[in-house]
């Protein structure tokens, strides 16, 4: 295994460039998501805390792996960093859950979603040094796959085809925490490495994702026949 090779201003070049770019794109990205929402406050809203936990965390992203490991601001934002996967894995289902859900399965899987992430992030902070790193990958993955209730939900009422990038993106946030529990592949040694790898599938679930967030946020999903989930 080899070092990562900073680069003048940056610790981690590939890991800390390539989460600011998405930051920028995502950024880009917010407005007409946003926009597509409007006719609805609530639709609104859970498209901007979906836009906003997103640039958060690949700000943040960006910004740990562009610090000196050795310094204490690193450490600060590492704290950071870990919170910010927690609030953008509950605020990707937010949207969903309040464009395509109705009633009690709505409310009961965001209080659910979002305890889970208030509860993990506690957790985290007061025990952070002694969480192994394979645990903490648990912790998000577990939370992701969460998703897979109303996934089923949203699948049998608008099919397969209409639920597949919410699929995809979790296969790749879930293929990317495994290699980088196995510390696999070193593409470039010392350049791109698992980490690196794993930065690439964060931005690619993360494009899934969005992808399926626009394609619901007028609140009309066509392919639908038999109603909203209640």
């Amino acid at each position: 295994m080899a070092e990562i090779v900073p680069v003048p201003g940056f610790s981690e070049p590939f890991s800390s460039l390539s989460h600011f770019a998405g930051a920028l794109v995502f950024a880009a990205f917010s407005m007409p998501l946003i926009l597509r929402g409007r006719g609805s406050g609530s639709r609104i809203t859970s498209l901007a805390v979906f836009s906003a936990a997103t640039i958060m965390l690949l700000t943040i992203s960006g910004l740990y792996h562009l610090l000196n490991p050795d310094g204490s601001a690193r450490a600060v934002v590492r704290r950071l960093d870990h919170a910010a996967i927690f609030v953008l894995i509950a605020a990707s289902f937010t949207p969903v859950l309040m464009i395509l859900f109705r009633g009690k399965s709505r409310w009961i899987t965001l209080l659910i979603i979002w305890s889970y992430a208030v509860v993990a992030i506690v957790f985290k902070m007061c025990y952070f040094n002694e969480i192994p790193k394979q645990l903490g990958l648990m912790l998000y993955l577990l939370m992701g796959w969460i998703g897979l209730y109303p996934g089923i939900v949203i699948c049998r009422r608008y099919g397969f085809h209409f639920v597949k990038p919410v699929l995809w993106g979790g296969i790749a946030y879930s293929l990317g925490g495994i290699m980088e529990s196995f510390h696999w592949p070193v593409m470039v040694p010392g350049v791109v490495q698992w980490h690196e790898v794993f930065h690439v599938a964060v931005l690619i679930g993360l494009g899934f994702h969005w992808a399926f967030a626009f394609a619901i946020a007028d609140g009309q999903p066509h392919l639908c026949r038999e109603g909203l989930p209640t």
